[in-house]
């Protein structure tokens, strides 16, 4: 039994910020909309990174200060989606990946949706194609 697809799970609200933005700015939206990735748009609304957790993680790590705009240490190499790829193939990429979070884009690459590993999971828990 098909799962669906992921216009069926992604989140449509989304937390952006410019390329701009200071990474601590960009960690306050975080934990103020209690998300786990940002994800970072040019003036013309077009994804250019995505800032998660594991890229804060780094960041402390290598001892970098907050104050940095999020575009300099952001990733973006993108892994997209498409709100008409079925979710199997959002779990597969995910999982070649080692990524939590896909943002979802149209055709002009303007982020519409993300989908985390918790809305597939939650999704396919849910689902009859779950045993």
């Amino acid at each position: 039994m098909p799962l669906g697809t992921v216009r069926d799970i992604m989140t449509k609200s989304l937390v952006t910020a410019k390329p701009d933005t200071s990474v601590k700015h960009v960690v306050e939206l975080m934990r103020e909309r209690n998300v786990g990735s940002v994800l970072v748009v040019d003036e013309s609304g077009k994804l250019v990174g995505i800032f998660t957790e594991r890229d804060l993680v780094k960041l402390v790590a290598e001892g970098k200060s907050l104050d940095v705009p999020v575009k300099e240490v952001m990733t973006t190499k993108l892994v997209v989606a498409h709100e008409s790829d079925s979710i199997a193939s959002i779990a597969n990429k995910m999982i070649e990946n080692w990524i939590r979070h896909i943002p979802v884009v149209d055709e002009q690459g303007r982020p519409i949706g993300i989908v985390s590993i918790r809305d597939v999971l939650r999704h396919i828990v849910a689902s009859s194609a779950f045993p």
